[in-house]
């Protein structure tokens, strides 16, 4: 137990430290970062039937696509933020009635929508002489 409360108070460490210097760009990254990790951590507690985890993993998907959601800027890219809106919308009703049915197929789609899109943000924040 001692060990679990210290490593975790590590890894919030780390957290901080990471998010601190963080520019805007970034901050979104590390989002997507935890976003594929809840949602990983919610399949992999489907195929254990860990209850308990998956909530905890799915609830923390879901705070992560509002977040994602309410950073978007429809003032300055109307048409992408507009799809973006609509991904993290599906995204979040396919998490909510993934308690109703097909949980591995759903989880399992929006992660590989989410990753994609994280793929992409990632790729958009480096300099055009590392993105090749």
């Amino acid at each position: 137990m001692l060990h679990r409360n210290a490593l975790k108070a590590y890894e919030q460490a780390e957290t901080d430290f990471a998010v601190e210097g963080a520019d805007r760009h970034r901050l979104i990254e590390l989002l997507f970062i935890e976003l594929i990790g809840s949602l990983d951590r919610a399949l992999l507690a489907l195929q254990t039937n860990d209850h308990n985890s998956r909530a905890a993993a799915q609830t923390k998907a879901l705070s992560i696509i509002i977040a994602l959601a309410g950073s978007l800027d429809f003032e300055r890219g109307k048409p992408v933020a507009t799809t973006l809106a609509e991904l993290y919308e599906w995204s979040r009703v396919q998490l909510i009635e993934s308690n109703r049915s097909q949980p591995v197929e759903r989880l399992t789609s929006v992660r590989k929508a989410l990753a994609d899109i994280a793929e992409a943000w990632s790729m958009i924040g480096r300099p055009a002489s590392n993105a090749a």
